[in-house]
């Protein structure tokens, strides 16, 4: 099955120099640290929730997980504590938690004598407003071309972050409105016609411009494997600060997005 999806600034990774110097990488150094995932999409539970663990060396395949910490998120517009329990694999949930698109959040995670802390407000996601299905696409004919249409707002500078789910895998990327502020935009999406009846899932956040730069980072990362909330393999430094000691800093990212979605069926 053949599948493509385009979007914008993604062409950091896609460099190519020349050099005649071979350079050899021991890709198991790496700096122990621990890894905080906190990427909330609101509604979702499969993203309603917060992990904790440490890093590992490029090739590993397993992380030591952290079950002791104390997660919580504090609303600072109602002063409302939603504590988060540990479940499993690193996973702290909290089910009950419904945060506000208005409102701007705290993370706090204390583990090991250490607090760490984050904030962020609630992004909400433009409305997709329509899916256009071209048949015959593509160089030769042969694929489906699907359209997903969003109004830009020409007031913002905007940053997006979609994924995109079909039978075979399960896409993440970023994008913004450089070329495109203000306009009706898309995302693109190209199938087989293997794919007949397949139905594609489509979904669009509106994130930070802080979130957009970290992200692109992690998508050039080979390790991230097309999943930007995959462990970083170097010190890439995200939102999350420790309060006692400010170079003891963890990896990951804290952020709350509202998030448009689609389920589109190629007819």
């Amino acid at each position: 099955m053949k599948k493509f999806l385009y979007t914008l600034l993604i062409a950091c990774s896609l460099f190519f120099t020349s050099c005649e110097d071979v350079i050899d990488l021991d890709l198991n150094q790496y700096e122990k640290r621990v890894v905080i995932d906190a990427n909330i999409f609101v509604g979702e539970n499969d993203y309603n929730k917060i992990k904790v663990y440490y890093s590992a060396p490029f090739y590993a395949t397993s992380y030591e997980y952290i079950s002791t910490a104390i997660v919580t998120i504090k609303d600072l517009n109602t002063n409302i504590e939603y504590p988060f329990t540990y479940i499993s694999n690193g996973n702290y949930e909290n089910n009950s938690f419904n945060p506000s698109e208005n409102n701007e959040y705290e993370l706090q995670i204390s583990y090991d004598g250490k607090m760490y802390k984050a904030y962020s407000n609630v992004t909400k996601s433009p409305i997709i407003e329509n899916v256009e299905q071209i048949n015959d696409a593509g160089f030769m004919g042969d694929s489906y071309e699907l359209r997903f249409y969003y109004q830009d707002n020409p007031d913002e500078e905007d940053y997006y972050l979609t994924q995109t789910i079909d039978l075979e895998e399960n896409d993440f990327s970023v994008g913004n409105d450089q070329f495109t502020n203000g306009n009706l935009s898309y995302e693109l999406y190209f199938a087989d016609k293997e794919q007949l009846g397949e139905t594609i899932y489509f979904s669009l956040a509106k994130i930070d411009k802080a979130y957009y730069n970290y992200l692109s980072k992690m998508f050039s990362n080979a390790a991230a494997g097309g999943n930007p909330f995959a462990t970083p393999t170097g010190t890439l430094k995200g939102n999350i600060t420790n309060t006692s000691n400010i170079d003891d800093f963890p990896l990951g990212y804290f952020h709350i997005a509202k998030r448009e979605r689609v389920d589109y069926t190629i007819q």
